[in-house]
């Protein structure tokens, strides 16, 4: 992914945890004369272990997503001052996600890590807050340094999660255009970890590439028990099993004057995993599904997420 950018361009806001995790030459078998375990020590290994976690907001998940869906998007508009942002993974070629220097530390040091991306993302909410996006981080190696002097962003607008609408429709075609109303309580859209750092003898004891493995959509949920999610039922033990073509639709404030929105859209083919026992909520009945995507051989699609904002390119 050509240099590393030392200089920080944006403050992404939220909670970072950033290690050096390394393996070593340390042997302890030699006979030296000694009694003392260790007499000598080298990394051998080296990557930057961390984690990011924050409220999901319309102006900075597209970093996450770039660096965890899919890179290099180019979002499309504007349209009534709206850009809509396409994170729809390759399923027949790696997806190359964006890597980025991150800064982090407090203010006694600045820690800093290169080529840094995520290896799976998680977006959830509960009723009466934000959605919520975390992601477990890589990245070469973890170096002392200075902080770069930035601002905080003018203005981060939170997705609240009430503003959320369930659609279920029968073919990717579809999607979204049936609103199932009164049922969704809280979910978990969880992206599995398939991007991996490799390493060759190249020089350095850091990883110096990537490859892409086999990964999948996991979209927990919590539904009011209605006849209508009863009636999931008959896909869970279905034969094959018959898919459940979902969006999760979030609408934001009116950035246009009037069609253009902040909105958030986590779609994805969904096969029922597990259809749990109903339990009950302030005397309502409720029940927790756990969806896999599955891959549409009609609509050649399984998952995606589309974020539409009022920003061409990424601050």
């Amino acid at each position: 992914h050509g240099l590393a950018v030392t200089t920080a361009t944006a403050r992404l806001i939220g909670k970072l945890s950033m290690k050096q995790d390394q393996k070593y030459y340390r042997p302890d078998d030699l006979e030296t004369g000694k009694l003392s375990s260790f007499e000598r020590s080298h990394p051998i290994s080296e990557e930057m272990s961390g984690a990011f976690e924050s409220d999901a907001n319309f102006e900075q998940l597209g970093y996450l997503l770039g660096m965890t869906v899919k890179g290099g998007i180019t979002p499309t508009g504007p349209t009534d001052s709206a850009y809509l942002w396409s994170f729809v993974p390759n399923l027949t070629s790696a997806n190359n996600p964006d890597s980025y220097t991150i800064q982090y530390g407090d203010d006694i040091q600045a820690f800093i890590s290169a080529f840094c991306y995520g290896k799976d993302l998680e977006i959830s909410g509960t009723m009466e807050d934000v959605l919520k996006v975390k992601s477990n981080l890589a990245g070469q190696n973890v170096r002392t340094g200075t902080f770069t002097s930035l601002s905080n962003p003018t203005s981060l607008t939170p997705i609240p999660m009430a503003t959320g609408k369930l659609y279920i429709d029968t073919t990717w075609a579809g999607l979204g255009g049936s609103n199932v109303a009164g049922t969704l309580v809280d979910f978990a859209y969880k992206v599995t970890p398939g991007i991996t750092p490799i390493k060759y003898a190249d020089g350095a004891i850091h990883f110096t590439d990537r490859a892409e493995k086999k990964r999948h959509v996991e979209l927990d949920v919590t539904f009011a028990f209605t006849a209508g999610v009863a009636g999931y039922y008959a896909n869970f033990i279905a034969s094959p099993q018959s898919k459940l073509f979902t969006r999760l639709k979030f609408t934001g404030p009116k950035i246009g004057a009037t069609t253009g929105f902040n909105e958030l859209s986590l779609d994805g083919a969904f096969i029922v995993d597990d259809f749990d026992t109903l339990t009950e909520r302030d005397g309502q009945d409720i029940v927790k599904l756990k969806l896999i995507s599955e891959y549409d051989t009609v609509g050649s699609a399984e998952w995606q997420i589309l974020l539409t904002n009022a920003l061409a390119t990424m601050p």
